[in-house]
C-alpha cells in the first residue's frame, strides 16, 4: 500500500522553482582552498537571483597560544587580519558584478557563531560552505561544517 501511495504523490508532484533572495557564505581566511569554490558557487547564485549576499568569516579565539591569548593586541591583530580578508571578498563580489553585498565578521567557533549569530541575524534562505580541503590549526568552518548542515535552519550546501 505504502508504495502506491508514494506512486500516486509522486504523479501528483510538480517542479516548483526555487528562488533564493539570501544567501549565506562562510570564508575561511586561514584555508583559502576550501573557500574559493564555496565563494564562486555563491556568487554565481547571487548573480543567477539578483540576491543580496553576506560573506561571513569567524574570528576563532582558541586557536591561539596560551600566552598570545593573554595579549588582547594579538586578537585585536586577528580581528583586523579577518576584516581585511573579508573586505577583499566583498571587493571581489563587487567586481564580479554583484551590489547588495554585506559583510559579517564574528567571534567565537565557527559552527557555533554561523548558527547562534549570523543566521539569525542575516536570515539567509541558503548556506553555502566549502570542506576542508587541508589541516589547518584551530577550528575552520570546512571542519565544521557537519555541525552546521546538522543544525542549520535553512538549506546549506557545502562545495568542494
Amino acid at each position: 500500500m505504502a508504495n502506491n501511495q508514494n506512486d500516486k504523490q509522486l504523479q501528483d508532484y510538480h517542479v516548483s522553482e526555487v528562488q533564493y533572495q539570501r544567501i549565506l557564505v562562510a570564508i575561511d581566511v586561514d584555508d583559502f582552498t576550501s573557500s574559493d569554490q564555496a565563494f564562486n558557487f555563491a556568487c554565481s547564485l547571487a548573480k543567477l537571483y539578483d540576491a543580496q549576499i553576506a560573506i561571513t568569516t569567524v574570528v576563532e579565539s582558541k586557536d591561539i597560544n596560551i600566552f598570545d591569548s593573554l595579549s588582547p593586541a594579538k586578537m585585536d591583530d586577528k580581528r583586523l587580519e579577518a576584516s581585511h580578508c573579508l573586505l577583499t571578498y566583498v571587493k571581489k563580489a563587487q567586481e564580479f558584478g554583484l551590489t547588495k553585498v554585506k559583510p559579517i565578521l564574528s567571534e567565537g567557533t565557527p559552527d557555533k557563531a554561523i548558527l547562534e549569530e549570523v543566521i539569525p541575524s542575516f536570515e539567509p534562505d541558503l548556506v553555502v560552505l566549502g570542506s576542508e580541503a587541508q589541516k589547518v590549526t584551530g577550528k575552520t568552518i570546512g571542519s565544521q561544517a557537519e555541525g552546521i548542515i546538522e543544525k542549520a535552519p535553512v538549506s546549506v550546501a557545502v562545495v568542494r
